[in-house]
C-alpha cells in the first residue's frame, strides 16, 4: 500500500476502534464481557484451590436432619448457634462471621446462651441488613441508608456487625463491596480481614505511630472501623503506609502477621467494588456441616485452629434455596453459590490479594483502539483468504494473551468485543473496501486502456488513473519472444499475398497457446511476437503458463499443415514490466518496453548461439512445475553488466524420455565443472555427450569454447 492508503486504512482502523470503545462503554454492554467474555476465562481456567485459611460451616436440610431439626432454619433454636461458637472457640478460630441475619427477636431466655457464647469468643461477626429508602423532602426524592443491626441482644455481644450486599434480581453476580454505602461501610468479607489481621488495632496502631500520625485506636471495634475508613478515603495516606510497610514497619510482626497486614494495607488501596476471582462451583471452598463440627470428638476440629470461619446457608441441599445467587459457576440443576460462599469467597479474594483486576477506562479506550487499528490494517494489507487466516491467529493470540494474564496475573482484558465485534467488522469493510478498490481500478483501467488490450488484461494492472499520453504503468510479469528462423530469405521468395496468408495463419498457430493461458499478445513485428503475462504482484503461476505456452507452440508448429515449418526460437524472462503509451501526435500503442522486454530479446537469440529452441531466464524457471529444464550456463546479453543464468525448456515432464534425462544429467555434472574452472575435466565429458548426442546444441558450444580458447591461448604462444 501507498502512503495514501495506508492513511486511508489507518482511518478506518481508529473508527473500528472507536467503534469498539462506544459499544464496551454503551449501557447493557458490560453485561456482554461480563456473561459472555468473562464466563469463557473462568470456564478455561478451571477451578483452582482457595486460600487455606477460610472455611465454611454449612447450614442445610441435611444438617437440620442430622441434628432433628426442622427445615425452617430461621426456627432453630439459638442454642445450636451457642454450640457451634463454643466448638469453634475451643478450636481456636481466628474469626467467625455469621452470614445469618439474626432478625427476629425470640422470647426472654432464647438468646442468652448464644449472647454468652460470642461474648465469650469475642471475635463474632454478624451481619447485618443495609436498607435503603427513597422519601420526598419537598420537592426532592433523597435516597437514605438505614443500617438495620440483627436481634439487640446479639449484636450487642458481637464484636462487631457488617453489611453484605449482593443483589436477590435476575442478575450474574460478579463483584461485592469491601466499603459499602454513603458512608462507606466495612462489609463482612473486609471486616473479617481487618480482625485477622489486626485483632486488637495494635498492629495498624504501630504501622501509623511510624510515619507520624495519632491514630485514634482504643482498641475498641468500632475506632478500628472509623481509621479504617479515614485511610480508605486518603490516598496520600494509602501511600505512606504502604511505604513504612516496604521498609519493614511494624518490626516486631512475624512473617504471616506482615502477610494478613499486607493484604489489609492492599484492602484499603484497593477498590470499593472490586470483581470476584471465583475459585470453582459450589463446595470448592472447604465446607463443614453444621452437625459434624457440634458433634466432634475433642481434637477432630484442631485443623479449624486460625482460620476464619464464615457461617451460613450452603450445601447440595438447601430448603427451596433460599440464599442462592446467580453467579459465572450456577449449575445447570439450578443450584446457585450461596450468600455465605460468595462471602468466604470475597474474602479469599482480599486475603491473598487476587481480585480481579479490569483495566482502566483509559488503558481499556487504548486497547480497543489500538486493536481496531491494527486488525484493520492487517486486513488492508492481506486481502482474500490471507487476511482472514491471519485474522484467525491474531484473534487466537489476542485470547492466549488474555487468557495468559487471567490465569496468572489475575488481569482482566476484554475479548467480546475486540474478537467477536471489531474482528468481523474490521474484516467485513476491510474486504469490501478491497473489493470495491479493485472495482473502481478494473473500472478506470476499461476506460483509459480499453482500446489497448483485453479487458482480462486490464483487470489486472495498475492501480491509479493518469493521462494516457503522458503515462507508464508499472506491474509484474513474464515476457515471451519469438522469432522465426530464415524469415528474410523465406520472404523474399514468396508473393506478397501469399505472404500474408502465411503469416496470418502462422501468427493463428502462435497466438492460441498463449491466449489459451491468459497471455497477451503485446507486439508483432514481422515475424518476431512478443506476449506478455501481466500482474498486479509476482506470481508464480504465470511462469508457469508461459513455459507452457512456448512447448504448446513449438508442438502446435510441429503439428500443423503450414508449409514450410519455420523453426521457431522462443526467449523467456520474468521481472517488473513497464506498460507505456509509445507513439506520437494522434497515435499511440500501448506495450511492453523497457530493459525486461529488451532483456527477453537477448536472452531469445542465445539460441541461436546455443542451439537450442526455447530458453529462459532463472527468474522464470525458479518455481516450475512439471517441466524438464536445464541449465546450460551463465551468460552476459547486451545491455548487461551482470551474467544471467539460463536455462533450456526442454518439453514437459511425463514427456521427456529415460535418454534425454541421461543427457541432462552428464551435462549438469560437466557445467558444474566447467563452472568450477576445471576445463580439461568438463571438456571430456561434453565430448562423451556430444559422441553420444552429436545433435545437442549446448554441449557442441561449450566443445567449440573449450576448442577456440585453447587455440587462442596457442597463438599467443
Amino acid at each position: 500500500m501507498n502512503y495514501e492508503a495506508i492513511l486511508r486504512s489507518a482511518g478506518l482502523g481508529v473508527v473500528i476502534g472507536l467503534c469498539g470503545v462506544v459499544i464496551n462503554f454503551s449501557p447493557g454492554s458490560a453485561a456482554w464481557e461480563e456473561n459472555i467474555g468473562l464466563s469463557l476465562l473462568f470456564e478455561l481456567r478451571g477451578h483452582r484451590p482457595p486460600p487455606s485459611q477460610v472455611v465454611i460451616v454449612s447450614i442445610n436440610g441435611e444438617t437440620a436432619e442430622q441434628l432433628g431439626l426442622g427445615e425452617e432454619i430461621p426456627h432453630w433454636p439459638r442454642s445450636i448457634h451457642a454450640r457451634l461458637i463454643d466448638r469453634l472457640k475451643e478450636a481456636e478460630a481466628a474469626v467467625i462471621a455469621f452470614d445469618i441475619f439474626f432478625k427476629k427477636a425470640r422470647p426472654p431466655g432464647s438468646n442468652e446462651s448464644m449472647v454468652r457464647a460470642i461474648r465469650g469468643a469475642g471475635n463474632v461477626l454478624l451481619v447485618a441488613y443495609l436498607q435503603q429508602q427513597r422519601i420526598l423532602d419537598g420537592q426532592t426524592h433523597v435516597d437514605i441508608e438505614r443500617l438495620i443491626p440483627p436481634t439487640e441482644q446479639l449484636a450487642e455481644a458481637a464484636l462487631g456487625i457488617a453489611p453484605f450486599v449482593l443483589p436477590k434480581i435476575p442478575v450474574r453476580v460478579s463483584r461485592f463491596w469491601t466499603f459499602t454505602g454513603e458512608n462507606r461501610l466495612m462489609s463482612l468479607p473486609a471486616a473479617a480481614l481487618q480482625l485477622a489481621a489486626d485483632p486488637d488495632g495494635s498492629r495498624l496502631q504501630n504501622l501509623l505511630l511510624s510515619i507520624g500520625e495519632q491514630p485514634s485506636l482504643s482498641g475498641d471495634w468500632q475506632s478500628q472501623l472509623h481509621t479504617a475508613r479515614e485511610i480508605f478515603n486518603d490516598s496520600s495516606l494509602q501511600t505512606r503506609l504502604q511505604e513504612a510497610f516496604a521498609a519493614g514497619e511494624p518490626a516486631s510482626l512475624t512473617p504471616p502477621q506482615r502477610s494478613l497486614l499486607r493484604s489489609l494495607l492492599a484492602l484499603y488501596a484497593g477498590h470499593a467494588y472490586p470483581y470476584i476471582n471465583f475459585y470453582g462451583p459450589p463446595g470448592t471452598i472447604p465446607t463443614i456441616p453444621i452437625d459434624e463440627v457440634i458433634e466432634a470428638p475433642p481434637g477432630k476440629l484442631d485443623n479449624l485452629k486460625d482460620k476464619v470461619v464464615f457461617i451460613g446457608y450452603a450445601g447440595t441441599y438447601q430448603p427451596k434455596q433460599k440464599d442462592g445467587f446467580y453467579t459465572v459457576y450456577s449449575q445447570p440443576n439450578g443450584l446457585d453459590l450461596s450468600g455465605v460462599e460468595i462471602a468466604a469467597t470475597a474474602f479469599a479474594n482480599l486475603l491473598a490479594a487476587e481480585t480481579l483486576s479490569p483495566l482502566s477506562r483509559s488503558s481499556l479506550t487504548m486497547l480497543l483502539l489500538g486493536y481496531g487499528l491494527a486488525i484493520t490494517l492487517l486486513f488492508r494489507w492481506l486481502p482474500g483468504m490471507r487476511s482472514i487466516l491471519m485474522g484467525l491467529v491474531i484473534s487466537l493470540l489476542y485470547l492466549f494473551l488474555v487468557y495468559s494474564l487471567f490465569k496468572q496475573q489475575n488481569l482482566w482484558l476484554p475479548w467480546f468485543v475486540p474478537v467477536a465485534l471489531q474482528t468481523p467488522f474490521a474484516l467485513i469493510l476491510s474486504q469490501t473496501w478491497h473489493y470495491r478498490q479493485m472495482r473502481s481500478s478494473r473500472e478506470r483501467l476499461r476506460e483509459l486502456f480499453g482500446y489497448y488490450l483485453p479487458g482480462d488484461v486490464i483487470d489486472q494492472l495498475a492501480q491509479h488513473k493518469k493521462e494516457p499520453m503522458t503515462d507508464s504503468s508499472t506491474a509484474f510479469g513474464v515476457c515471451l519472444a519469438t522469432d522465426a528462423q530464415s524469415y528474410t530469405k523465406f520472404a523474399e521468395s514468396i508473393d506478397p499475398v501469399e505472404l500474408q496468408s502465411y503469416l496470418n495463419r502462422y501468427y493463428e498457430i502462435l497466438f492460441k497457446p498463449v491466449r489459451a493461458r491468459n497471455g497477451v499478445v503485446s507486439d508483432v513485428v514481422g515475424d518476431a511476437m512478443l506476449a506478455i503475462w501481466p500482474s498486479t504482484e509476482p506470481d508464480h503461476k504465470l511462469h508457469q503458463m508461459a513455459c507452457e505456452a512456448g512447448l504448446a507452440i513449438n508442438r502446435s508448429l510441429q503439428q500443423s499443415d503450414l508449409e514450410p515449418k519455420l523453426f521457431t526460437r522462443i526467449g523467456l524472462h520474468a521481472g517488473e514490466l513497464v506498460m507505456s503509451h509509445v507513439g506520437a501526435i494522434d497515435h499511440f500503442e500501448y506495450r511492453a518496453v523497457g530493459d525486461m522486454v529488451n532483456t527477453t530479446s537477448r536472452i531469445e537469440n542465445l539460441n541461436k548461439l546455443l542451439g537450442t529452441t526455447m530458453l529462459a531466464s532463472s527468474a522464470v524457471v525458479d518455481g516450475l512445475k512439471g517441466i524438464e529444464t536445464r541449465e546450460v550456463g551463465q551468460f552476459v546479453v547486451a545491455g548487461k553488466q551482470l551474467p544471467i543464468t539460463i536455462y533450456e525448456v526442454a518439453a514437459m515432464s511425463d514427456e521427456v524420455s529415460p535418454g534425454l534425462r541421461r543427457l541432462h544429467a552428464d551435462f549438469a555434472d560437466a557445467l558444474a565443472e566447467w563452472m568450477r574452472g576445471d576445463r580439461e575435466s568438463s571438456y571430456e565429458k561434453f565430448k562423451r555427450i556430444l559422441a553420444e548426442h552429436p545433435d545437442d546444441g549446448p554441449t557442441q558450444y561449450y566443445v567449440e569454447q573449450y576448442r577456440e580458447r585453447r587455440k587462442s591461448r596457442k597463438n599467443l604462444v
